[in-house]
């Protein structure tokens, strides 16, 4: 994959780090300019947590160039150390979505989903949490920071 500021990305960077992504898209008519938001002040709570990285994909990659993903985190206060903004192929992007996080189908629908997806340390999947829920961005944060302390 491909950051916003145009470097190859490499999932290695994220090992041994808990994570939380999502999938938005810089057109996005709906619901990803307030998830956005809300990952941004996800990105606050965790900032000088080095352990902690908030990965932002684009399911419109044929759109979303680095140039463009990099204008769009801009606007929300990204990207930073850590919340990476990412595009990729059509397939890649559609692999993650669909296989990996089973959060939509993005093959010419930009149909995904308006969760954050918590991973652990060992890039398993620990949970969903409603990006549009006050409730549930406080119980992700909690979680993440169960996750950080867990050594093994």
């Amino acid at each position: 994959m491909t950051d916003s500021e145009g470097h190859t990305f490499d999932s290695k960077a994220l090992e041994g780090k808990v994570w939380i992504a999502d999938f938005i898209y810089t057109s996005c008519p709906g619901p990803c300019p307030r998830m956005t938001s809300e990952m941004h002040k996800v990105q606050q709570q965790v900032r000088g947590k080095p352990d902690v990285k908030l990965v932002s994909i684009s399911v419109d990659p044929e759109h979303d160039s680095p140039a463009v993903l990099h204008d769009y985190a801009r606007r929300f206060g990204g990207p930073t150390d850590n919340w990476i903004f990412l595009t990729g192929s059509p397939e890649t992007v559609h692999l993650l979505a669909y296989n990996v996080f089973h959060t939509g189908d993005v093959i010419s629908k930009m149909d995904h989903s308006t969760k954050f997806a918590l991973v652990d340390k060992h890039g398993t999947i620990r949970g969903y949490y409603s990006s549009l829920e006050p409730d549930s961005i406080a119980e992700l944060l909690q979680d993440a920071n169960a996750l950080r302390k867990q050594t093994s």
